[in-house]
């Protein structure tokens, strides 16, 4: 268990700006707590963000509303000061009874966003487009910068953007800052990493073009509010989702056990989506192809009756996925029952893709002295109902500890906030 200091805690770092983190500072700033928020990214947002609603004719409770709600919350939330391309470089010791002092590294946002009105005037100048507007619903107008991407960066003259601001919002003068500050408790919530597809060549992903990943389908959903096939944008009338992509395979990475584990999430995301991709066109088709479903939320079991009457679930793991005629994505795979390769076309095929730690997880665990579980998680997992860290006032939230769903990750984080609050 985390060993409890003397001293009360009134000042708390969190690490990650997504769903999690965002919980915890919206919650501890709330209670009157003094909050150093710190996301690496020029906005907040995590994956949660980039999610779309799976409502058919009723909620099916895939709690993307309930996590933008969270977010906006959290950026409006007092005592809270966030720092966005910022990350933790030191953790030692801290002065005057803190349990911690920190170092943090802020890299130039160039775009002030105090300063910026939205006119989205240096988006339409950019020569290399790589300024946009990310999570509108979150940040209104107000456009970010992908600095590799600038001209700037690469030894290149070019001042568009800032000569086409009204309001000089852009400033190529900012530098980059490292600051102390002592803290009495660190949440880390830094989130997960998708797992990318590309490397499991027999699934066609990034060479088949109707072959998309589960997390391109959320953003189609966040972006058009429906799902579309890449050749040719229309809507599919037979659609394959295959389970397990990147989770519970021993294939696709060096050690069995960095792929053996259920990331819990891609059974009821999948099937949510089928139950959209259906309510917007009843007529189409879904096929799932699974190991085991995953009991998953209230009413699973009636949820996955229903499924059953509209979808046709297939018990085997694709072996090849082809390309076919006019845009079509062929699957070969084993007919249990039969003893025999079966073959079946598609207009789009969906891979239902897990979750992976973060790549940044391990050097954050060596800067905060963390255990790190055998997948690479933060943290330990015990009976406690939150991964011990074994270090006085630090905690683990959300995905970077182990993989779960919106509603898991925002419960966590409030336990977190709970032992905190213990302290104050």
């Amino acid at each position: 268990m985390t060993t409890k200091s003397n001293k009360p805690i009134r000042c708390v770092l969190v690490l990650g700006g997504g769903i999690a983190g965002a919980t915890v500072a919206e919650r501890l700033g709330r209670a009157g707590l003094d909050v150093q928020w710190v996301e690496k990214e020029p906005v907040i947002g995590g994956q949660a963000a980039a999610m779309g609603c799976k409502a058919a004719d009723v909620c099916l409770r895939c709690h993307v509303c309930v996590a933008t709600d969270r977010l906006k919350a959290a950026l409006h939330a007092p005592r809270v000061r966030l720092n966005t391309r910022s990350k933790l470089v030191a953790l030692v010791p801290g002065n005057n009874g803190a349990a911690y002092r920190v170092t943090l590294r802020t890299e130039p946002n160039i775009i002030r966003r105090e300063r910026c009105i939205g006119c989205g005037l240096c988006v339409a100048v950019c020569p290399e487009h790589c300024i946009s507007v990310k999570y509108p619903a979150l940040h209104g107008g107000v456009p970010v910068l992908d600095l590799p991407l600038c001209r700037r960066t690469r030894d290149k003259a070019c001042d568009r953007c800032a000569k086409a601001c009204p309001v000089q919002a852009i400033d190529w003068k900012e530098p980059t800052q490292n600051r102390e500050l002592d803290v009495d408790a660190v949440v880390v919530a830094t989130g997960h990493e998708p797992f990318h597809p590309g490397p499991m060549g027999t699934f066609g992903y990034g060479v088949i073009p109707n072959v998309i990943s589960g997390l391109d389908a959320e953003h189609q959903l966040a972006g058009q509010h429906r799902i579309t096939r890449l050749s040719d944008g229309s809507a599919p009338r037979r659609v394959a989702f295959i389970q397990c992509v990147g989770s519970r395979s021993e294939h696709a990475h060096r050690r069995p056990e960095d792929t053996n584990y259920c990331s819990t999430v891609c059974c009821a995301y999948a099937l949510r989506m089928a139950r959209r991709i259906q309510h917007d066109a009843p007529d189409t088709s879904v096929t799932v192809f699974y190991m085991d479903i995953q009991n998953f939320g209230k009413d699973f079991e009636s949820f996955f009756a229903a499924c059953q009457k509209t979808m046709t679930f297939v018990r085997a793991r694709p072996v090849e996925i082809v390309a076919g005629s006019e845009g079509a994505v062929v699957i070969a795979y084993e007919d249990q029952e039969k003893g025999a390769v079966n073959k079946a076309e598609f207009d789009l095929v969906i891979l239902s893709i897990g979750i992976r730690p973060a790549p940044a997880a391990r050097a954050l665990a060596d800067c905060l002295r963390l255990a790190v579980d055998q997948e690479g998680f933060l943290g330990i997992k015990g009976t406690a109902g939150l991964p011990q860290t074994h270090c006085r006032n630090i905690f683990v939230a959300g995905t970077c500890g182990n993989p779960q769903d919106i509603a898991a990750t925002i419960g966590q984080a409030e336990a977190v906030c709970a032992e905190i609050l213990k302290q104050a």
